[in-house]
């Protein structure tokens, strides 16, 4: 299947190639790394830059042979510097595999409101230790301000709330995350209109 979503894109028939690129994907083909390289070309040859850095992402986690590791390393790379230049915000490696892992399997997750989520986090932040106040924090400013701004880019502020504060904001995280690839989803749409 590789090998005709190889010829769909050499033919520039993206709408096609997607679909069977998709399906490489979930069938949980042995060269689903490729299947995701080329997915990520497919986004970049559409211009939409942000999926085309998550695709290359999970095809360099898949990549256990190291086969395309050079030139992944170098497209992430370029891209992360071009989104940059362009201020254009992009998800953190951690939230990615999350948002990968949600498309593979078709999850569709509800995040919590934000201000049901700012009304759980401010009641949780007087119980923190030092750290993991400081981490809830910059969460609460991030939520606050409702907006997926460039500075953001390649941070997890989830991450960071868990390696911070523990188990007790766990759940509180995973909404975090959910929230922040929501807002991430209705940018993409947005902006590929």
């Amino acid at each position: 299947m590789i090998e005709h979503a190889k010829a769909l894109l050499g033919r520039n028939d993206l709408a096609e190639a997607e679909k069977v690129l998709w399906a490489v994907i979930r069938g949980a083909d042995v060269r689903a790394h490729e299947a995701w390289l080329r997915l990520g070309e497919l986004h970049a040859a559409r211009g939409h830059l942000r999926r085309a850095v998550g695709a290359f992402r999970r095809a360099q986690e898949l990549d256990a042979r190291g086969e395309y590791a050079f030139v992944l390393h170098e497209a992430v790379s370029a891209l992360g510097q071009v989104l940059h230049r362009q201020r254009k915000p992009f998800l953190h490696p951690a939230d990615e595999f999350v948002r990968n892992r949600r498309l593979m399997t078709g999850e569709v997750v509800a995040p919590l409101g934000a201000a049901a989520w700012l009304e759980t986090a401010e009641a949780l932040l007087p119980t923190l230790n030092a750290a993991g106040r400081g981490a809830l924090e910059q969460a609460i400013g991030f939520v606050r301000g409702g907006v997926l701004d460039e500075p953001w880019s390649e941070q997890s502020l989830s991450r960071q709330l868990e390696l911070s504060a523990g188990e007790e904001v766990k759940a509180l995280a995973e909404s975090l995350r959910s929230l922040h690839l929501a807002w991430y989803e209705a940018l993409l749409d947005l902006e590929e209109r």
